[in-house]
This record gives C-alpha cells, sequence and structure tokens, in this order.
C-alpha cells in the first residue's frame, strides 16, 4: 500500500472507501488517509472494511460527512470532537470502541435517520472486564426512522431509546457461535435487556428479530415482564435457526402475537443451523403436538381481525417437522388471512409432503391460499 502522500489526491474529495487486508506492520495505515482527506475538506461518505489485524482510526470533525460505515477497526474520538452535523446514516460492524465515544458519536449526529450497529465491542470507560453489569447505550435521535441493533453474546450491551419519534422500523438480532450442547445457557447473562428494549420501541410499525432473540426472551417468564403492547405495528420478521426448543419457542411466538394487536403481515426466513445432528435430536425432544395448535380464543386480536399475509421461507431447511406447526397454528387460527406464501428448495419431495399435510387443516378463513414457490426455478 501507497503511503498518501505519494498518491496524487485532489480535493475536494466527496466520497472515500477502502477495502483491505491489514498486516501486522499496518496496524496505523488508515490514519494517514483520514488526516489527508480531513486536509482536503469537502467528504460526504466514508467507508472502510478491513480484515486481518484490527487498525486503529482516529475519528475527525467531517462537518460535511453523511454516510460513515466502518467494519473490524478500532475507534477512538479526539478530545475536542464535535460531532457529525449532516450524518444521517451510521454503520458500525465488528468495531471496537469505548461507551464514552460511541455515545459521543452518535449524541453529536442530530440528524441521523439510520443506524445499524452489530458484533461490536463496546467497553466501559475503564475497559472493565464483564461483571454482570451492562454497558448503557441511549438513543436521542430525533430524526431516527431505522434501527439495527445486536445484543451480543460476549460483551454486555443494555440500549435505551429515549427520544425517538421518527423510528418506524427496528431490527433485533442476538448474535451467537456458541456451539456447546447447551447454548442458552450462554446467553442467560443478558437478562431483561431485551424485554426493556422492546417497551421502549412499542410504537414502531416494522419489526425483524432473529431467532437467537426469542431464545433470550424465554429465558424469563415472558407473559408477565412483556409489557410493551405494538399497537402500531404492522409486519413482523423472524429470521434465523428455527429447530431449537420448540415448545418454548411456541410459548414465546403466542406471546409476541397477543402484543400485537394490529398484525398484518407475519414473514419467517427459516435456515439450516450450526449443528444439523444436535438440532435433529433437540426437534424430535422438543417437538410441538400438532394438536397444541387448535383454536384458541385468548386474545389473539391479530389473528381475528387483521392478519392477511404470511411468507415462509425454508431454503436448506432439513426437517419439515422444524416449520410444520407454525402452518397449522396460522391456519387453523387466523380468522381473515388471505395467503400463506411458501418459498422451498428445488426439493420437490418438500412441497409434496407440505401439500398433503396443509390440505388436511381445517382452515379458519375461507379465503386463505397456500402458494409454493420454488426458489431454483
Amino acid at each position: 500500500m501507497r503511503f498518501p502522500s505519494d498518491i496524487p489526491f485532489r480535493g475536494p474529495i466527496g466520497h472515500f472507501s477502502l477495502e483491505f487486508f491489514v498486516g501486522h506492520n499496518q496496524q496505523s495505515c488508515l490514519q494517514p488517509f483520514l488526516d489527508l482527506i480531513f486536509q482536503k475538506g469537502g467528504l460526504r461518505n466514508l467507508s472502510f472494511r478491513c480484515g486481518g489485524f484490527v487498525p486503529l482510526v482516529q475519528l475527525l470533525s467531517f462537518n460535511a460527512l453523511k454516510d460513515l460505515y466502518l467494519h473490524y477497526v478500532r475507534i477512538s474520538l479526539p478530545g475536542d470532537f464535535g460531532g457529525f452535523h449532516q450524518l444521517t446514516s451510521l454503520k458500525l460492524h465488528v468495531v471496537c470502541i469505548s461507551q464514552p465515544d460511541i455515545q459521543s458519536l452518535i449524541d453529536g449526529s442530530k440528524k441521523l435517520t439510520s443506524i445499524e450497529l452489530s458484533f461490536n465491542r463496546i467497553m466501559s470507560p475503564k475497559d472493565a472486564v464483564f461483571n454482570g453489569q451492562p454497558v448503557t447505550l441511549t438513543f436521542n435521535c430525533p430524526l431516527l426512522k431505522y434501527l439495527s441493533f445486536d445484543f451480543g453474546e460476549e460483551y454486555s450491551v443494555q440500549p435505551k431509546m429515549i427520544y425517538a419519534p421518527c423510528l418506524d422500523s427496528v431490527k433485533v438480532t442476538a448474535s451467537t457461535e456458541t456451539e456447546t450442547d447447551s447454548p442458552l445457557e450462554e446467553l442467560v447473562w443478558i437478562g431483561s435487556a431485551p424485554l426493556k428494549f422492546m417497551a421502549d420501541i412499542a410504537h414502531i410499525s416494522q419489526l425483524s428479530l432473529n431467532f437467537n432473540f426469542l431464545m433470550f426472551l424465554f429465558q424469563v417468564d415472558l407473559p408477565h415482564t412483556l409489557r410493551a403492547h405494538f399497537q402500531q405495528l404492522r409486519c413482523l420478521k423472524l429470521i434465523g435457526q428455527l429447530c431449537y426448543m420448540h415448545q418454548k419457542m411456541f410459548k414465546v411466538l403466542c406471546c409476541l402475537l397477543r402484543s400485537m394487536p394490529s398484525l398484518e403481515s407475519l414473514e419467517l426466513q427459516c435456515h439450516e443451523p450450526w449443528k444439523v445432528e444436535e438440532a435433529q435430536g433437540l426437534s424430535e425432544f422438543y417437538l410441538i403436538p400438532l394438536n397444541e395448535c387448535k383454536k384458541k380464543e385468548d386474545g389473539y386480536l391479530c389473528l381475528d381481525q387483521t392478519l392477511r399475509t404470511v411468507a415462509i421461507s425454508m431454503e436448506n431447511l432439513s426437517s419439515l417437522e422444524d416449520i410444520i406447526w407454525i402452518m397449522h397454528f396460522i391456519l387453523v387460527n387466523a380468522n381473515v388471512l388471505e395467503l400463506i406464501k411458501i418459498t422451498y428448495s428445488n426439493d420437490n419431495k418438500i412441497k409434496s409432503r407440505l401439500h398433503e399435510n396443509l390440505c388436511k387443516v381445517e382452515k379458519a378463513s375461507a379465503d386463505a391460499h397456500v402458494v409454493f414457490v420454488n426458489s431454483s426455478s
């Protein structure tokens, strides 16, 4: 890599994007680029995507910056950091940053409309070892419309929504690469943070959760602790590995549906787990009997009045039993359902088995249609 002084830059520089692998002796190589860009002025879009050794960068006060995307870097802010007053989009993916710095970054960017934070290490001011007390991260963003937040596994960060009246869409994930026999035990330390956060975002209309996040939720007595009622929610999306702990997942799903009286669209994207053999064993042990999916009369307002479309993606799914109980539950209980769209892989056996199984279900809605889409055709 050539040093910036050897590169004939002509300013101002409006857009700068760099993607490269950082060697052992290059961990401080990004800062000269930032210093040069700062001198040229006019930067609106900045993107660093690194690999290898984690480089350190100090963010400067780019007054015109609108989009910031940083991947796999360590970030620090100068003592006189005044914020990015024009910043609208912030993406931090696998970065290392202190809690005061990331809080200053968010607080100093009042025009933010989109924030994506995932797999980040947010350190306490003294970089203390995790002692059971989460690091608090607050959002006071008057123009924020979209938030993507990952609770992570190794570092405990508790988000709190102070003020975000324009927030409409939220994606919440709970990344984990745990491959132990009891993966859920590794997640217990999260505690009640997800439940408190869901109460903060109860006014949104679109919510996306991954199944690992649902694992967090059934660590507690969910029906008695989930106080949020998503009165405005229209679309719920669930993504990830479905086959862990069916019976508990079923209870969580039921509780969520009860808290969403205006839900119109439900989307499930189900993927293969990281350990198929273990997942199949859990699936058989915790399999939900289909008679549990019977007609229920206990507060499912969305199933009675509003839920009209369900989209299910089951590409690369190892077993029909992983998903069939949800289809039964929806068909038996959704009174105004119009469409279930099932996207499957090129294995026609899946379609034939599903079709045979679902034809036996007594549908609550006479207008409900089930459509199969082959993703490989």
